[in-house]
């Protein structure tokens, strides 16, 4: 199964946007997801290169979007994936 990460933080304008994005993919498309605040201990080198860059979204631990997010592209980056296992 596929797996989201979604990189973020708090005050975090975007963050909401985009997983509500996420969450309506999911509804149609299944896959684990997981969110990471990157002040969190242990996330000092994630805090480093996504400081000014947040929200960033990963798929199976490639990045596939920073800052905005598109449905149609995550839907059809899951999609090909899948089909790929």
């Amino acid at each position: 199964m596929n797996k989201i990460t979604l990189f973020t933080k708090e005050d975090c304008g975007l963050c909401g946007s985009v997983l509500f994005v996420i969450q309506k993919v999911r509804r149609a498309i299944p896959f684990d997801l997981e969110l990471v605040d990157i002040t969190a201990p242990g996330q000092e080198a994630r805090l480093e290169a996504y400081r000014n860059h947040i929200p960033v979204v990963h798929l199976d631990d490639r990045e596939i979007f920073r800052h905005r997010i598109d449905e149609a592209t995550l839907r059809r980056l899951l999609e090909e994936t899948d089909t790929a296992r």
